[in-house]
């Protein structure tokens, strides 16, 4: 594995690792949904990563570099930069979340418009979108395939979180909406 492949791997488990934490201490749903499936799904996803991290790397990873394209050393490495500021990114909207974080709306649920989201709506979904694609910038297959997947993921869970937080905050994400884009500042 190339350098830029370690910057890119460990930006990917530093993420997950925040959210298997982040999972722990969030709020119970309002449904009264456990969190123990999620936690334990979580989890085994960290687990597996750190195994196939760790098992033989040189022989391994083999299978994650393999190629659609191959645009250059630097392309590669500005895909490692983008995909330490997407995962920045996503990390400081899940931060600001605080215990508001999950799938499903949680009991006592507070709309949060400050932080990342004072920039973005889904700043966790954007800061995912955006280290999938410099991850995708590399090349590898995994990693397109995994980039052209989470846009459509993102794309109708956006839509369906929009529709909760219309439901939940009627009077005041109507405003929030009109004042902020989805994921992009100022432009989308």
């Amino acid at each position: 594995m190339h350098d830029y492949g370690y910057v890119i791997a460990a930006s990917w488990l530093i993420l997950i690792t925040v959210w298997v934490i982040g999972a722990l201490t969030a709020k119970r749903d309002a449904s009264n949904r456990s969190k123990n499936l999620a936690s334990l799904l979580l989890l085994f996803l960290l687990g597996l990563l750190i195994y196939a991290l760790t098992r033989n790397l040189p022989g391994d990873a083999f299978v994650l570099e393999r190629a659609f394209f191959n645009l250059g050393l630097v392309v590669s490495w500005v895909g490692a930069l983008l995909t330490v500021i997407g995962v920045a990114f996503a990390i400081w909207g899940r931060y600001d979340l605080g215990r508001n974080w999950g799938i499903y709306p949680k009991k006592d649920h507070e709309l949060v418009m400050t932080g990342a989201y004072a920039y973005v709506r889904h700043p966790i979904y954007a800061g995912a979108m955006l280290a999938l694609f410099g991850s995708a910038l590399t090349g590898s297959i995994v990693a397109v395939a995994l980039f052209i997947i989470s846009i459509v993921f993102c794309l109708r869970r956006v839509d369906e979180e929009e529709r909760a937080m219309l439901a939940l905050f009627p009077g005041k994400y109507p405003t929030y909406q009109a004042r902020t884009k989805k994921f992009i500042p100022f432009a989308w």
